[in-house]
């Protein structure tokens, strides 16, 4: 009995401090929800704009997936501060969530920018990711190759998934035909 409630006490102080970073962190979050709908606003219109049949499946769990992917650095950060950078002296676990939630925001800036200058015609002539490897190459090349290198990476499974996708729609759209 005394385990139990000492495994009840540690859980519900553990939730209290994830409780206590959320509202510490709950404006930076409701950017990142702007931002995350910005992101999927834009990409539709440019969708409509190219033509391009608007999957609201795909844009949907997308925009789920972000939302999920940015709790989770936000947790990740939160708890590298608890874990490392606290008792070290160096930062508090706000300070390394928000740290990490900065970096998704810098993420959907640069979606959204490349949908609106694609809206305008000016379709891949600026990127965000671009600028900061060009940066991290003029003051470590390692790092900046192996930055781009992962982008690289990144895009390759990105287009893989999206072409998967499609496949699989149009097997699904043929059987829905021939019914």
């Amino acid at each position: 009995m005394t385990r139990l409630m000492t495994t009840m006490t540690a859980t519900a102080t553990m939730a209290a401090e994830a409780m206590q970073v959320v509202k510490d962190l709950r404006w930076m979050i409701v950017c990142i929800a702007v931002l995350i709908v910005t992101d999927l606003w834009f990409g539709v219109s440019e969708s409509q704009k190219r033509k391009v049949p608007i999957r609201l499946s795909r844009a949907g769990r997308r925009t789920c997936n972000k939302l999920i992917d940015y709790f989770a650095y936000l947790f990740f950060g939160a708890i590298m501060g608890m874990a490392i950078f606290e008792p070290l002296g160096i930062a508090n676990h706000t300070t390394t969530a928000a740290a990490g939630l900065s970096l998704a925001c810098v993420w959907e800036m640069d979606s959204i920018v490349n949908h609106v200058l694609a809206l305008h015609g000016y379709a891949g002539r600026f990127s965000l990711m671009r600028l900061a490897t060009g940066f991290l190459k003029r003051k470590d090349s390692a790092l900046g190759e192996a930055l781009e290198e992962s982008l690289k990476e990144n895009r390759k499974e990105n287009r893989k998934e999206d072409h998967e996708e499609d496949a699989k729609e149009n097997r699904g759209n043929r059987n829905q035909e021939e019914n």
